[in-house]
């Protein structure tokens, strides 16, 4: 049986990493009277803001009454959304598209705290963090609040790894905890051949897939990281490159002849000079006329290259 979808794009056509929020057609939630959007939708491209104002939305003051019917229409839903655009200017500003079924099958979870429930939450906020990375969360246990008037502090989630989720309970001061562990995958340069130790890397050499960074303690890279760095160590086919397995080669080495020029577009002179430092592009090192003896400084601007200053 094909399901129907209602879908909502508001304001206008701009699509480019625009914030989509998007309800399941069928949802579980916790044992809590109140309902808020935040509870029941699921996010991507999103920002805190947008998190926050999904979470100001009330659809149900008693979602008790869920327990007969157990569905929402739509309508009901757009309803509280186009209310809340009204009334913040912000939201409006955001521009999110909703993707919205035609009814909503509400199901309350047999405890206290749905775990789909935090999965959906946990995962929107860590989307907020890197759009670009594949996330997955497994929730290994969730406590029993002594009121139904919960809430959950994401101030202090950790990006990735086992996490202690706080749970404000009843007046808010007492603590309990949501354990689990988020494993997240990015997008990483991974050697496409042997690259031997101390050899020059070339974008041909890697190529970007997904790959698990959970316990990585390194910087994730990109293409344009690599290029003409050497290899700390041999790397295999089919290894991650991480930024601790590579070495930058100095642009300019001491005691190398470099082109040392002086003058602006209009006009240039270039001399060759030696270098009394060891840099980098950017870096700023003596070099040494030698048939003067005179040194000078100036700033490395490609391998080999100097501009005096």
């Amino acid at each position: 049986m094909k399901k129907l979808f209602l879908f909502v794009f508001l304001i206008n056509l701009q699509v480019f990493a625009r914030p989509e929020v998007t309800i399941p057609s069928s949802v579980e939630i916790s044992q809590r009277q109140l309902m808020r959007l935040s509870d029941i939708a699921e996010v991507t491209n999103a920002n805190p803001e947008l998190l926050s104002f999904l979470e100001s939305i009330v659809i149900r003051e008693d979602a008790r009454e869920l327990l007969l019917s157990q569905k929402l229409e739509s309508q009901e839903i757009l309803k509280k959304v186009f209310a809340a655009m009204k009334s913040e200017p912000g939201l409006k500003k955001l521009n999110p598209s909703f993707k919205i079924p035609a009814e909503v099958h509400v199901a309350f979870s047999q405890t206290p705290i749905s775990r789909q429930e935090i999965e959906r939450k946990l995962l929107n906020n860590l989307r907020t963090r890197c759009s670009e990375c594949e996330y997955k969360v497994t929730i290994q246990s969730t406590p029993v609040p002594s009121t139904k008037q919960w809430e959950l502090d994401f101030s202090e989630l950790t990006g990735k790894g086992g996490f202690l989720l706080p749970v404000r309970d009843g007046d808010l001061k007492q603590l309990k905890w949501i354990s689990g562990t988020i494993r997240v995958s990015q997008l990483t340069p991974v050697a496409n051949r042997l690259i031997l130790q101390n050899e020059r890397v070339q974008p041909g050499d890697v190529r970007m897939a997904m790959t698990d960074v959970t316990y990585s303690k390194d910087t994730v890279l990109r293409i344009e990281d690599i290029q003409g760095q050497l290899a700390v160590r041999s790397l295999p086919l089919g290894t991650p490159v991480w930024s601790s397995d590579l070495k930058r080669e100095p642009a300019a080495k001491r005691g190398q002849i470099v082109k040392a020029i002086l003058g602006d577009d209009s006009f240039e002179v270039s001399v060759n000079m030696q270098a009394e430092d060891n840099g980098f592009v950017g870096d700023l090192v003596k070099v040494k006329n030698l048939e003067t003896q005179k040194v000078l400084s100036g700033i490395v601007i490609e391998k080999g290259v100097v501009k005096l200053q």
